[in-house]
């Protein structure tokens, strides 16, 4: 997603007003913040928060708990109060304006008074919207500082170089650094596989070791792992590594800017460390993470308070990808954030990120194609059994046709007839007053008969593939077995090879030809062929699917919105509860698709062995993102090699795309 700014600068004042000027796409406006707390009920209310963090990851209720309310009572006035009057009007134009031109609003944070920077305002919580702002793909918020020289992205050929440090020297608690090293290791295998990403661990534990792994080669990103803190008597924060005996030696965080800032390759820094992130009330500057920015580093993501094995290993997991997939860095922090969100239940740990950056537009890098992409080979050629003749149906029809369906065999999806002819593809923005760039002009496509699986592909289904083939199952699954009570649940966590391995076992096993959709394919299926925005019409209703609406924050039976969330085919599930891979190829670059509309299949867009750098689509938005992203027409595009617990697909059989 490309982002505007939406920039608050909050400057030095008096008692608890503070002057704040907002820069935006819907102008300029000036303010003075009331802050909301005394001193003693800032301290009340930073004790709660800490204490929520402590009791993270408990079982999952359906009210807030006691903490977790007042830590969303601290985001809604923190919030109220930073955007209030003209401030807040000026914030509902941008936000408008961003929506119409399918664009995101970055929350870009200037804060010049040392106390009010020590907060922890990522916890912004917008009670119009009911979420915090940055929990939203649409609204990243960032720490920005203004410092001469913008940075430039640095070109490079895969792989990403991280450099890990690992650290936990005598006299500080022991960490779980062997098991969140080996979990990384697998977050990052896929990445590793297709020369995106090349993780080396550093054996030493000295600031001298750093110091000859910095200097002999070059990095792009360093990976601390350790503890941290804020040294109050020096004002300053640091890293806890190690000496020549192994006892702590506290190196500041000036001194970690001068290790790591004069190497041009090193772009990004993240301190998996305790309070990494935590400031002075005397001086902006003196945080670790605002140091090293200072220093030179064009972004540092670091944590304001203690954080969980669970919750830093699903972090780095979600961030990473997202990075290796090109996403800007505030973007990518998004996607961990929601990703700690989903997997610790009852948690705000996903706040205890911070991203400082200078890097304007968030991006750090441009990725060229790797080294050695990973190709996949088309399916091999299958003999298809003799189908039913179809009914000729008028281009306008878009009702359930009385089909015979071929023959399946028990591990075979349910399949849904599709009839030849004309749809309307993409979004008219006079209808669809949300519809994006990429998703325009909409325009008509006539496909041949067709038939599409009634659901997603399950677990149940995909295990049946695992056993007779012995492919990798799902990294969720232990032991590769399904999770408890998930049989009936779309499969996640698959890659788009995943899902073509699939798809060539199935043809293979019922001389039927199976497939991935194309987008085209996909999205007739979904809205029929009247244009309509949502599978059921054009107007949306949460208690029609599966999205971060809905509140239920994981997958779903397949077919439990069914009948009122079908397509007019029939079709289950097509909006929200989990992305769907489809063959299509969208191109290299997230913002500027090599594949624009109109569709034609025969322009190389459906080029099963393209590199494994160039990006595919999917298709129906799910559980954890919003109703705008489920709509019919919404587009979604990264590498084959990503797999997220919200990824899955569907099949369909007959006509392929060149017919």
């Amino acid at each position: 997603m490309e982002y505007l700014d939406f920039e608050l600068e909050i400057n030095p004042g008096s008692g608890r007003m503070y002057p704040v000027v907002a820069r935006s796409p819907g102008g300029e406006a000036r303010a003075t913040m009331y802050f909301p707390f005394s001193e003693l009920e800032l301290q009340n209310q930073l004790l709660t928060l800490e204490n929520a963090l402590l009791r993270s990851g408990g079982t999952l209720r359906r009210v807030l708990s006691p903490e977790l309310q007042a830590v969303r009572d601290f985001g809604r006035e923190l919030f109220d109060a930073l955007l209030s009057s003209e401030i807040r009007g000026r914030y509902e134009v941008s936000h408008e304006k961003t929506v119409q031109q399918g664009k995101g609003l970055r929350f870009k944070l200037r804060i010049n008074t040392p106390h009010l920077a020590a907060l922890p305002w990522e916890f912004l919580y917008d009670s119009r919207r009911a979420e915090y702002v940055c929990l939203s793909q649409e609204t990243p918020v960032v720490r920005y500082l203004e410092l001469p020289s913008p940075i430039q992205p640095l070109p490079i050929t895969p792989p990403l170089r991280i450099l890990g440090m690992v650290v936990s020297p005598s006299g500080l608690a022991a960490l779980k650094v062997d098991l969140e090293k080996q979990r990384v290791e697998e977050a990052l295998r896929e990445l590793r596989a297709a020369g995106l990403v090349e993780l080396t661990w550093l054996e030493g534990q000295t600031w001298r070791d750093l110091h000859r792994a910095i200097r002999r080669e070059a990095w792009h990103i360093f990976h601390f792992i350790g503890h941290g803190g804020f040294d109050r008597a020096r004002d300053t924060g640091f890293l806890a590594l190690a000496d020549e005996r192994g006892q702590v030696w506290r190196l500041g965080a000036v001194e970690l800017g001068r290790l790591l800032a004069n190497h041009r390759a090193l772009r990004l820094a993240l301190l998996n460390a305790c309070e990494g992130a935590h400031g002075s009330e005397q001086d902006i500057y003196a945080s670790t993470t605002a140091t090293l920015v200072q220093r030179g580093i064009p972004a540092v993501v670091a944590m304001q308070y203690a954080i969980t094995d669970r919750a830093a290993i699903e972090f780095a997991r979600t961030f990473y990808e997202a990075v290796a997939d090109g996403l800007p860095v505030d973007a990518a922090l998004v996607e961990a954030r929601v990703a700690v969100s989903l997997a610790v239940t009852n948690t705000v740990e996903w706040g205890t990120p911070v991203l400082y950056m200078r890097a304007p537009d968030g991006m750090l890098f441009e990725m060229g194609p790797p080294a050695s992409p990973a190709v996949v080979s088309p399916p091999p050629p299958v003999t298809p059994k003799p189908m039913p003749a179809t009914p000729a149906v008028s281009p306008s029809t878009a009702t359930r046709q009385t089909v015979a369906t071929p023959a399946r065999q028990p591990f075979e999806p349910e399949l849904v007839f599709i009839p030849a002819g004309e749809f309307l593809m993409g979004s008219d923005p006079q209808r669809d007053k949300q519809a994006r760039g990429n998703e325009q002009s909409q325009h008509t496509v006539y496909l041949p008969d067709y038939y599409i699986a009634k659901t997603p592909v399950t677990n149940a289904q995909y295990l049946a593939f695992v056993q007779a083939t012995g492919h990798t199952a799902p990294s969720h699954w232990k032991n590769g077995q399904i999770p408890d009570g998930k049989d009936n649940h779309p499969v996640v966590d698959v890659t788009w090879y995943d899902a073509v391995a699939y798809c060539e076992w199935l043809a293979k096993e019922t001389s039927k030809l199976y497939r991935l959709p194309t987008e085209a394919q996909w999205e007739k299926a979904a809205r029929g062929t009247d244009g309509r925005i949502y599978p059921w019409g054009d107007r949306f209703d949460k208690d029609r699917c599966n999205t971060r609406d809905s509140g239920i924050g994981g997958t779903t039976p397949v077919g439990k919105y069914s009948p009122d969330g079908d397509s007019s085919y029939g079709c289950v599930d097509m909006a929200g509860n989990v992305w769907e891979w489809t063959s299509s190829l969208w191109g290299k670059d997230l913002y500027n698709p090599d594949f624009k509309y109109p569709y034609q299949a025969d322009d190389g867009r459906e080029n099963m062995t393209a590199e494994g750098n160039v990006r595919r689509v999917l298709r129906g938005g799910a559980f954890h993102f919003s109703g705008f992203a489920a709509r019919c027409a919404y587009r979604l595009s990264l590498r084959p090699v990503h797999h997220l617990n919200h990824f899955g697909f569907r099949v369909v059989m007959g006509a392929s795309p060149f017919s």
